[in-house]
């Protein structure tokens, strides 16, 4: 299983405040943060974090993405919204996706510095 999961971005603040944002919905919040590093997670679970890139060389790997679990579809449509009024791109819209799984409900956005980021709920 995977404890937690690292992203690089160009500009700590902005990242620290889109992720803060986001990712309330879903539960998380920021754990620990500080000039070099902020972490997300739950109860004193450290299992998101960002930090600062070395360069300004692009961040983000082909086809590499996070995919954080949502209690809901409405949480997944929070997730979704708040992301885009922060200037995340959508590459997936909110919904049932039944070519990837009859359970599956969820949305997919790049975030400011072009990580792809996903929010899945699973139904029943």
């Amino acid at each position: 299983m995977i404890d937690h999961v690292s992203i690089a971005t160009h500009d700590l603040q902005r990242a620290l405040d889109f992720y803060t944002a986001c990712l309330l919905p879903l539960g998380y919040s920021v754990q620990h943060q500080d000039a070099t590093q902020a972490i997300f997670g739950e109860n004193g679970h450290w299992s998101f974090a960002v930090y600062p890139a070395q360069t300004h060389n692009p961040l983000p790997g082909h086809r590499a993405h996070v995919a954080f679990r949502a209690p809901s579809e409405a949480a997944a449509q929070a997730f979704h919204a708040r992301a885009i009024e922060l200037g995340a791109k959508t590459l997936r819209k909110p919904g049932l996706r039944p070519d990837i799984n009859e359970r599956y409900y969820g949305a997919m956005i790049t975030d400011p510095d072009q990580h792809t980021i996903e929010v899945v709920h699973w139904l029943g």
